[in-house]
């Protein structure tokens, strides 16, 4: 599958990496490809990877998302399946950009054509794509409206080393919410931890 990556920091390096392994075509997106050269991996303008893109990953920061996105219009979004792994915070990390909504459901609205999946987004790159370093299994969520895109998602989750049992699809794409709001509660766990790489895993009551 050709999967096209907007941005170029840890997150995009790491997914990329990941699903390339997995056998995946993929692109690194960049507003100045030219500066990002030497990354090991393939890098191009931003229009560029969006149109090579069967699946376009968001892994910018979320307070300047919806303006890249606006960058290349909606008719070069529509149709396309787009994974968002943004979450907008302060400078400090201490505060949400998006307090009463998130970056996914404003996507969504800002682009009716093209189907959000939110998910990867209350873990560290490290376990994003090495679930199995971790100490036992954990819980990778999905959020969307879209049924057929959150399945490919799913699959392509599955390539990154997360099976169909850590993955849980928590409902349309309100739910995003509680994934990215997630956020804050991330970096007190890691201060307590000392550690940003670690997941949380949705522990339920044994089956009657």
């Amino acid at each position: 599958m050709r999967i096209g990556l907007l941005g170029t920091g840890n997150v995009a390096r790491a997914l990329a990496q990941g699903w390339s392994a997995a056998g995946h075509d993929v692109l690194l997106g960049s507003r100045r490809p030219e500066e990002r050269t030497g990354l090991g991996l393939p890098v191009a303008g931003l229009s560029e990877t969006a149109a090579h893109a069967q699946v376009l990953v968001n892994a910018t920061p979320g307070t300047v998302s919806l303006e890249l996105l606006r960058s290349l219009g909606a008719a070069a979004l529509a149709g396309t399946v787009l994974i968002d792994v943004g979450v907008g915070l302060s400078d400090d990390f201490t505060e949400l950009s998006h307090p009463n909504s998130s970056l996914a459901e404003q996507i969504q609205e800002a682009f009716p054509q093209t189907p959000v999946v939110k998910t990867l987004c209350t873990m560290d790159s490290t376990a994003m794509i090495a679930p199995d370093s971790l100490d036992g299994p954990s819980t990778v969520f999905l959020s969307g409206d879209d049924v057929e895109a959150k399945r490919t998602t799913g699959r392509l989750l599955t390539d990154l080393g997360w099976p169909a049992s850590s993955q849980l699809d928590i409902g349309g794409i309100t739910t995003a919410r509680g994934q990215e709001h997630f956020a804050l509660l991330f970096m007190g766990i890691a201060n307590g931890l000392g550690s940003h790489t670690f997941n949380i895993k949705v522990v339920p009551r044994p089956a009657a």
